[in-house]
């Protein structure tokens, strides 16, 4: 049976197959919870990936009314041994991306533009319950 959240990781898998050597990829909703995960047991903790994932949300979103800005389009904070990207989808959720160090970040982009849409789309359609 097709799901919400079993579309919701074919989607997420695609994505991660189509980026430089994700370490992962994980929809997280705007309260910081983990909607899903790729892979399912990513090499940080998944409540790190929530809390990292809220936390440069907010970040992004007081700076961005500081600088008078009106969308939160995306963020990224890189460190010796991983890069976050953090791309604003809907207002309510995030894809929190894990990248090694050396990767650059705009590399991401593309791939991301063409799953995004799919991505909103899942979010967005009802499935049933039987």
């Amino acid at each position: 049976m097709v799901t919400r959240q079993s579309e919701l990781i074919r989607v997420l898998e695609t994505i991660a197959g189509d980026l430089p050597d994700p370490l992962w990829v994980a929809l997280v909703d705007d309260d910081g919870l983990l909607v899903a995960c790729v892979p399912s047991q990513p090499p940080v903790n998944v409540d790190q990936i929530s809390a990292m994932t809220a936390t440069l949300a907010l970040t992004s979103l007081r700076v961005l009314s500081e600088i008078d800005a009106e969308d939160f389009r995306y963020s990224s904070v890189a460190g010796s041994e991983r890069q976050l990207l953090l791309v604003a989808l809907d207002g309510k959720r995030f894809l929190s991306i894990g990248l090694k160090p050396g990767v650059v970040v705009q590399t991401a982009f593309r791939p991301l533009s063409r799953r995004v849409a799919e991505l909103l789309k899942i979010l967005k359609m009802r499935f049933s319950a039987s």
